[in-house]
């Protein structure tokens, strides 16, 4: 290398460092977006670590920094749904129980799966219940029985099952006091002696009380405390004496230096209280919790850790003042039934309604990621709430920053930029649902050509309502008449041509075509068409239609029940000389209609103009025609958390794939963009290359499907492409399959008629 490319090198390489730390997702790369306000379990690992499991996820908690790390499928879970936590001080290792019987070993920021239990064929259930951990063992307590993991060798060492007529009795809690091991079920408290090798054979095990349902068992200064669903015992003389009863349920027990906590929870008012008692049974602490209780874990004297199932973690640091919530920062709740991204902003509602129609009744409310931050909305912590906005299942948000929120059935939601809100339900333009008469159902948003807001109102007399841009609202009435619900109106999108398209989402009346001929205040000169299944009536796949996408060529890409039906002549749809394709593709060795049999929930369109798949089988990437399928993602075979899709939306402007499904939202950096006007913008990632990276390099901020080449300072040419709309992607490898050597690469843009062109500098470095 000569010494004018060795200084070129250097330069670029200095002035390029600054700009890495605003390009830091890579191609290919995925996020999860999980909330972490329903723990359900933690654990302490004698110092400044806390580990808490959460509904859906995990996250380490460092007291003394104050500061977490969340934990998903992205970052090597097998699985989401959490159960139970615990943590061995021997052999410094996390013990993860998931709620389908699954379990992940954490040492060292690594996983270690172990699926035994999962994939055993086991008659009856097999929920993991506890997990008590001693020397190195991890004693798992399940409904099939007692599990014993050497976590040094990550491995189940053996199992304890206990049966009755053949029947497996369920392992509430287990735990050790000297050389005894003590073991709480739903049929009674067991004990045995600690190294017996007749561990395995449930004759060996005393019946110390046969008569009652246990939860929980603790050892504390050599007394065993056992409790039942209100009661608290103590072991004396081998037999149960009654210490306690509370008049809340009974969630845990936990041993502290100076007690055993109790861990209650109100089932009428989801409220909760934390009790200690001390070894001469006489309570020493007691205090209140906003939500219900679940565990109590107690790290330092004045330091309790409330594992609260709706508030998340919470710390009482001094006995009688008021505990305060320290979770992570996340969306609201899991579930994401609409999402909606706007100039770099992400809203998402989490209510929404079941396959019959029927609301959630959730108070979760919406959530938005604003610079780089979760804000959550939702009920009884957001005040212009009251307590009656429930089921938000549609989002969005106007062009001068207004945010709409639609539920499922409390009507319109709206959030002013200066923080003001409005809130229309009964006696308002949103009509009573014919689905329930006390229901105002939002079915779906959009903005037309002429930003206008558009909403359909699900079941409504009047099904249309639009929002002008002088702020007045004008209720319309379709009059096509549909079976099953009658004036079914869901998702709605707006074409190149200012026709109104929606979805009648279980009603089967297929598709509404709704032309306001931009008079949209008044409908004395509207027009207006059915499509519905069959030729000569609409010639969709099914009547049954959940989702509609317009793409860039304006085609309108229609989900259905049995597949996508497109309609690539929508200007002629009104007038009736157009109607729905269904087009046949060949799939590896298999042709059918296009995602024929398949529940179609959502699709997106990215710059590349390539469709996005939303299924009750995963997400599917398939090519601008449908021809081909560029990529598949599963809940087996991707961090996707769940097969069930509710709703995708991408980000024009980073490629960003927003997944949202009913066990949560992630995200997966995509290789398309929207393409830029000019090609001013232009940047790569990762620049410089460094020497090891195996991974996607991405040239974003170009104009639309440009030409790039990529040349070495001599101009001999490395390697040549096609954007994906407004981004190109390469491997990082020349034609002959090499990676070139160390240097500057030129990277030539130019549009397609030539008038658009720019150069840019990339650096490898090996």
């Amino acid at each position: 290398m000569n010494k004018r490319i060795l200084y070129l090198t250097s330069l670029l390489i200095f002035i390029l460092s600054a700009t890495i730390h605003a390009q830091q997702r890579p191609i290919g790369y995925w996020r999860s977006h999980l909330p972490y306000n329903t723990s359900v379990s933690a654990a302490w690992n004698g110092g400044d670590t806390l580990y808490v499991a959460t509904e859906k996820s995990f996250y380490i908690y460092n007291i003394a920094t104050k500061e977490s790390e969340g934990f998903s499928k992205v970052e090597g879970m097998a699985d989401v749904g959490m159960s139970y936590i615990a943590y061995d001080e021997k052999t410094r290792t996390v013990i993860l129980a998931y709620e389908n019987s699954n379990i992940d070993l954490f040492e060292d920021g690594s996983f270690y799966n172990l699926p035994d239990l999962k994939q055993k064929n086991i008659t009856g259930g097999k929920a993991i219940n506890h997990i008590y951990t001693s020397s190195g063992l991890a004693y798992v307590s399940t409904d099939a029985g007692i599990l014993v993991i050497d976590l040094d060798k990550k491995e189940i060492k053996e199992t304890y099952n206990f049966t009755v007529n053949g029947n497996n009795i369920a392992i509430k809690s287990l735990s050790i006091d000297g050389n005894f091991i003590y073991a709480a079920t739903d049929k009674g408290l067991y004990r045995n002696t600690r190294n017996a090798i007749n561990l395995q054979n449930f004759s060996s095990w005393a019946k110390l009380d046969t008569t009652r349902a246990f939860i929980s068992v603790a050892a504390y200064e050599s007394k065993i405390f056992v409790a039942a669903a209100d009661t608290l015992f103590v072991l004396d003389n081998n037999n149960l004496k009654y210490i306690y009863r509370t008049d809340t349920n009974i969630r845990h027990l936990d041993v502290a230096a100076d007690g055993v906590w109790i861990s209650e929870g109100y089932n009428t008012t989801f409220t909760g209280k934390g009790k200690k008692m001390s070894a001469d049974y006489s309570f020493i602490d007691s205090f209140k919790t906003n939500g219900y209780c679940n565990q109590l874990v107690q790290s330092r004297v004045d330091n309790i850790w409330v594992v609260d199932a709706f508030n998340g973690l919470n710390i009482r640091e001094y006995k009688g003042d008021p505990y305060r919530i320290i979770t992570p920062q996340g969306p609201s709740s899991f579930p994401s039934y609409d999402l909606y991204v706007h100039k770099n902003e992400l809203w998402v509602a989490h209510g929404g309604y079941n396959e019959k129609l029927k609301a959630n009744e959730s108070g979760a409310g919406f959530s938005g990621y604003v610079d780089g931050k979760w804000k959550v909305y939702k009920l009884g912590d957001y005040k212009p709430f009251g307590d009656t906005m429930k089921d938000f299942s549609k989002i969005i948000k106007d062009n001068n920053g207004v945010l709409y929120a639609g539920s499922a059935q409390s009507g319109l939601f709206i959030l002013k930029p200066d923080g003001s809100t409005e809130y229309y339900k009964q006696n308002s333009f949103i009509d009573p649902s014919s689905v329930s008469s006390t229901w105002h159902i939002v079915g779906g948003f959009a903005i037309d050509n002429n930003d206008n807001l558009w909403m359909t109102a699900y079941g409504a007399k009047r099904e249309l309502v639009v929002k002008t841009k002088d702020g007045l609202w004008h209720p319309l009435t379709v009059p096509i008449f549909r079976s099953g619900i009658q004036n079914a109106a869901a998702s709605i999108i707006v074409d190149d041509n200012n026709l109104k398209w929606y979805a009648t989402t279980g009603g089967g009346g297929g598709v509404i075509v709704y032309d306001d001929n931009n008079t949209p205040e008044s409908a004395f000169d509207d027009r207006y068409r059915q499509l519905l299944s069959g030729k000569g009536t609409g010639g969709l796949a099914d009547n049954e239609v959940y989702c509609l996408a317009k793409d860039k060529n304006g085609s309108i890409w229609i989900g259905t029940k049995n597949g996508i039906s497109i309609v690539s002549c929508a200007a002629q749809v009104i007038d009736g000389s157009c109607e729905a394709e269904n087009r046949i593709v060949q799939y590896d060795k298999f042709a059918g209609y296009l995602f024929q049999e398949e529940i179609i929930k959502t699709i997106a369109v990215d710059g590349a103009n390539r469709k996005w798949i939303g299924t009750n089988n995963g997400v599917w990437l398939i090519s601008e025609e449908g021809d081909k399928v560029i990529n598949r993602f599963t809940a087996d075979n991707s961090p996707l958390p769940s097969n069930l899709i509710q709703k995708i939306v991408i980000d024009p402007a980073t490629g960003d794939v927003y997944i949202g499904t009913e066990q949560g939202l992630v995200s997966y950096r995509g290789t398309a963009t929207d393409g830029a006007k000019e090609n001013t913008d232009v940047k790569v990632f990762p620049n410089p290359v460094k020497s090891g990276y195996n991974g996607t390099i991405a040239i974003k901020g170009l104009v639309e499907n440009a030409d790039v080449r990529i040349t070495d300072i001599s101009g001999q040419l490395v390697y040549r492409t096609k954007a994906l709309g407004g981004q190109a992607v390469w491997n990082g490898v020349d034609y002959t399959g090499r990676r070139p050597q160390s240097g500057v690469y030129l990277v030539f843009i130019t549009n397609k008629d030539g008038s658009q062109t720019n150069v840019a500098k990339m650096v490898f470095m090996e």
